[in-house]
């Protein structure tokens, strides 16, 4: 990853007072006919498609995995792999595919792969519409994501490969069969002993297929060096203890965009992400703290952080829409001026947050095990759904027709 300079030091904005915002949920307003809409939900069941409109589960997929855009679901069930359209839930296509789990999905190619463990050797199967190909790779492989046209594949490199302790990012290029490097964000290539390892697991992920981009939060990585600080032969970012990885898939290259303090030091499972497509602005933020931090997609520099008011702790959640950031933890609603951070509501929750979504002007809140239509600006409830066995609302989609 490229050697630049240092990002802009970060000035916490002072909170809020806390009173400026509603502190409990509003008393319910009549229920509103629910807009025509999908979401999908991740249940005890499995992957579970809802009609909005009336609360009704369509069909349940376990294990399933949505590709890009929730266009199509992924299935593996004894060796066969199922598609199905995620509008509809219909099937559309079912081949014969060795492998233990779905590891990555493009709109070209499904990549098959085994679960975690140690190993010398991978086998990835990737099936597709040119057929089915079997890949026999040095190490410990784990493919994450591909390109846009389906010539490369990213995958983690588990090092060292029969005892991992941590892993790099690398391409395999599938037309040459050979791993590369990735390139820094100034498109020259990695060097070989300068390639970036990371230590853990990546708390969350966000793809952006409107720039080809995938976002990826790391926490805890004390002795951490980006590839920017291999390349200078010492620590070019002190006092970081988590960062977003940027992958940018068509393009082919990587970049740490550095969080402040005390982003990382907080539990792994209090921080979030929200990706606001159309403002181009990616936010990051920390139940545990109350902390929130925006940075520009276009530039990947933080360019404001603020204080929520709050430290509602718990399993954190975020979703941006509509000029604002909001975010779901513990049993706590907050939101956040999208601009200026500041902020903009705090409403309670009936249950444990499970998750955040927007659709035709609602937010939609998983919360124990219902699903909320709140009015954005001011937290009332304009419906619910009762959700069996919700663990995490992951997407919803406007219904036409």
């Amino acid at each position: 990853m490229t050697t630049i300079t240092r990002r802009q030091a970060l000035a916490l904005g002072a909170a809020a007072a806390v009173s400026a915002c509603a502190t409990t949920q509003p008393p319910p307003k009549a229920a509103l006919p629910a807009p025509r809409g999908r979401l999908l939900a991740e249940t005890a069941a499995g992957l579970s498609l809802v009609e909005l409109s009336t609360g009704t589960v369509t069909a349940t997929y376990p294990g399933a995995v949505p590709g890009a855009r929730w266009l199509r679901l992924y299935q593996l069930d004894h060796g066969h792999l199922r598609t199905y359209d995620a509008t509809t839930g219909h099937l559309l296509e079912q081949t014969d595919a060795p492998g233990e789990r779905i590891k990555a999905v493009s709109g070209r190619v499904v990549a098959l792969g085994p679960g975690p463990g140690p190993r010398s050797r991978t086998t990835i199967t990737l099936t597709g519409a040119g057929g089915t190909r079997t890949l026999q790779l040095d190490g410990n492989i784990e493919p994450e994501a591909f390109s846009g046209d389906g010539q490369v594949m990213y995958v983690l490199d588990h090092l060292p490969p029969e005892h991992p302790d941590r892993y790099r990012v690398r391409m395999y290029d599938l037309a040459a069969g050979r791993m590369t490097p990735l390139l820094t964000r100034a498109k020259q290539p990695v060097p070989l002993s300068k390639e970036e390892e990371m230590h853990g697991k990546g708390r969350q992920a966000v793809h952006d297929p409107d720039l080809a981009t995938l976002y990826t939060l790391y926490t805890h990585q004390d002795e951490h060096l980006h590839t920017r600080d291999l390349i200078a032969g010492h620590d070019l970012s002190p006092g970081v203890h988590a960062f977003v990885h940027v992958l940018s898939l068509d393009q082919r290259w990587a970049y740490c965009l550095d969080l402040p303090e005390p982003f990382g030091l907080g539990p792994p499972r209090s921080h979030a992400m929200a990706l606001d497509s159309q403002a181009r602005r990616l936010y990051v933020v920390d139940a545990s703290t109350g902390r929130v931090v925006v940075a520009s997609t276009d530039d990947l520099r933080i360019k404001r952080g603020g204080l929520l008011g709050e430290r509602p702790g718990g399993e954190a959640y975020a979703v941006a829409a509509d000029g604002r950031a909001y975010l779901a933890a513990g049993k706590r609603l907050l939101a956040a001026d999208g601009q200026t951070l500041a902020p903009a509501g705090a409403w309670d929750l009936p249950g444990q947050a499970r998750g955040l979504a927007w659709l035709n002007g609602e937010l939609l809140a998983g919360a124990g095990e219902q699903v909320l239509r709140l009015e954005p600006r001011t937290g009332a409830r304009l419906g619910a759904i009762t959700l069996p066995g919700l663990r995490e609302l992951r997407h919803a989609e406007p219904s036409y027709g």
